[in-house]
């Protein structure tokens, strides 16, 4: 089964995933307040099989002080996210943050003598080649805005191996490709950074590893606050993949 297949995508900003993506002035200041001015896209919004709008409508409903605007597309598809990246310039004018959350997880993708080359080929084309074209497409029109942050999602797979073949490939590709996506745009005012987080209580581990672990964010890498953060790789695990 495979999950957020077809990833939808935001372009605007996302309380609960971009409460990090403004700067925080001084203690009390409201979600609102730190995402004013901020237009972002976030990939993932909705998990499930395919297009998932009863997930996709939940997320939105459950938005408050912003605007979100939900453009259903296919992250592994280049059409797609042309698409939704140019919807979000025409009606904002701007793009400031990208937040690139979407990842399939199969039952198939075990070890690698085992795997079949369409689960590996799928895998790699949602996980890696959706994070690669969001970039691709998203980068020019964060330097039409004058910079930005990108947030790629990628997992302590890509530093442990300890996921399937297929995911732990993708995602250690993820944190490769971020750190030369930061150093290629440093002189833009575009930072990239990587989130590596531990096994989390979501429908894709449910079904691929039945596990719980860390939920909370401890770093906002998508802050003006973190100006002089790009390239790194924050690995949310309990310490785990240091054992």
């Amino acid at each position: 089964m495979e999950l957020a297949h077809n990833a939808e995508l935001i372009p605007t900003a996302v309380e609960e995933i971009l409460r990090w993506a403004s700067p925080v002035t001084h203690i009390g200041d409201t979600t609102a307040m730190r995402l004013k001015d901020k237009v972002a896209i976030v990939t993932g919004a909705a998990s499930g099989i395919d297009i998932n709008e009863a997930g996709l409508n939940e997320t939105l409903a459950g938005l408050s002080g912003v605007e979100a605007v939900a453009v259903p597309a296919d992250v592994s598809r280049s059409e797609d996210v042309q698409r939704a990246i140019g919807q979000t310039m025409d009606k904002y004018g701007r793009l400031t943050t990208m937040a690139n959350c979407h990842g399939i997880s199969l039952m198939e993708d075990t070890r690698i003598v085992d795997v079949p080359e369409e689960v590996f080929d799928r895998t790699i084309a949602v996980n890696l080649r959706g994070i690669f074209l969001m970039c691709k497409y998203g980068v020019p029109a964060l330097k039409r805005s004058g910079g930005g942050a990108i947030v790629n999602l990628a997992s302590a797979a890509a530093l442990s191996g300890g996921g399937g073949t297929s995911y732990t490939a993708s995602k250690g590709g993820v944190t490769a490709l971020t750190r030369a996506i930061a150093f290629q745009n440093a002189a833009e005012g575009i930072r990239c950074n990587s989130i590596c987080p531990g096994p989390v209580d979501t429908p894709m581990l449910q079904i691929s590893m039945k596990k719980l672990g860390l939920t909370t964010m401890t770093s906002r890498p998508g802050t003006d606050e973190a100006a002089f953060i790009t390239g790194a790789i924050y690995t949310i695990d309990g310490g785990a993949t240091q054992h």
